[in-house]
């Protein structure tokens, strides 16, 4: 079932970088101290001896670092089940020096990459969200807070002129980041070697997901019922150069991307060193924020049209048809979710509506979880032209 609402152009730029939390801005007076305590309520440092079942917890490795040389540390969740979720958050991207000067550091900025202190009770919530129903309620939980601008895959730094005329080091560490995190000794005792693992993120996170689930399987190389699930991440660019001149990511990252699409390479190449791995991907047909940063990335402003989103939905049915021939046995899940009446602009990522019936009768979380058991399936393929 579709809901159309029109979207105030705050809100569609607030989510077009993954904050997702416009509402907060507009706060005044006790509601605004209860949204700041909220924003930056984080969790305690993960201890193996006292961690509890259930609670969310802080890890925090030595090195680990934000955009701007900040410490960096990711939330987990401790499961009763020997089952592992790794999600990637998302909030834009950087590819030049433009965007490189222009980060998203508070809920009142527009920019092109989140580095936010805090939000980490956004941890909770999604897949992760601790509701009867849920079938992942149970699993332990990594999640990575997006704050390097590299889809959580370089490993290096770049030198710019911020806006300011000073020079500025932007640390696009989110490989790195990722390393420290699963060789912390307590992250490595508190995972021991789970039985199923799904890697997921949305924007900028699915984009993470789908290069990094290699990396995390050196860290987990026991598991063998494993699922990668990307959701929202069709942006077309020069992606290799982006990974080796700004983001300085490692050999494994730049080595795989040959074409201008960063998701299709990843998925590829996933497939082909693991084909065990069971694949999925999903998105809105003309999803309107990456039809903005597709727009910025073609040349033009980081603005969108309902002309965007046309080509939006071309580019996703060539990219529906080839991750089909290359990645064999692949999940889709095509949806429209939320559109804007005037422009058919239609929602970033499945975000909260993981239980809505968004195509087919069938709702995201569904659709999901059969494919977790084995069951991989697709919807929504008609809904391209």
């Amino acid at each position: 079932m579709n809901s159309k609402k029109r979207w105030t152009r705050r809100r569609r730029v607030l989510v077009s970088v993954g904050v997702g939390v416009g509402i907060l801005a507009l706060l005044g007076g006790g509601g605004y101290i209860a949204a700041q305590a909220w924003i930056h309520t984080g969790f305690s440092p993960l201890d193996p001896d006292t961690a509890e079942e259930g609670e969310w917890y802080s890890v925090q490795p030595d090195g680990a670092i934000d955009a701007f040389g900040n410490p960096y540390h990711a939330n987990i969740r401790i499961g009763s089940e020997d089952k592992v979720m790794v999600v990637f958050g998302g909030g834009g991207v950087s590819v030049d020096d433009h965007t490189e000067a222009r980060p998203v550091r508070s809920i009142f900025d527009e920019g092109f990459y989140t580095v936010l202190d805090g939000f980490d009770q956004l941890a909770k919530t999604g897949l992760a969200e601790d509701v009867d129903g849920n079938p992942f309620r149970d699993w332990t939980v990594i999640q990575f807070p997006y704050s390097t601008g590299d889809f959580h895959a370089g490993a290096g730094t770049n030198e710019i002129v911020g806006l300011d005329g000073e020079t500025v080091i932007v640390h696009h560490a989110g490989r790195t980041n990722l390393d420290l995190v699963f060789s912390d000794d307590a992250v490595e005792e508190v995972l021991g070697s789970p039985t199923e693992l799904l890697v997921t993120g949305g924007s900028a996170g699915g984009f993470g997901a789908a290069i990094n689930t290699g990396s995390v399987l050196e860290h987990l190389p026991d598991t063998t019922n494993v699922t990668t699930m990307v959701d929202s991440s069709l942006l077309l660019y020069d992606w290799r150069s982006v990974s080796e001149d700004i983001w300085h990511s490692p050999a494994d990252v730049t080595g795989v991307l040959h074409t201008d699409n960063f998701t299709l390479d990843a998925l590829t190449a996933l497939k082909r060193d693991h084909p065990e791995v069971k694949i999925l991907f999903a998105s809105s047909i003309r999803d309107e924020s990456l039809a903005r940063m597709q727009s910025y990335l073609n040349g033009g402003p980081f603005d969108v049209s309902a002309e965007d989103g046309v080509e939006y939905e071309r580019d996703l049915t060539v990219m529906v048809r080839n991750l089909q021939q290359q990645v064999p046995g692949i999940g889709l899940y095509i949806f429209e979710g939320e559109a804007d009446d005037t422009t058919g602009l239609t929602q970033h990522t499945i975000g909260s509506n993981t239980r809505d019936e968004l195509v087919e009768g069938t709702s995201p979380l569904e659709w999901l979880t059969r494919a977790v058991a084995g069951d991989v399936e697709s919807f929504g393929i008609d809904l391209l032209g």
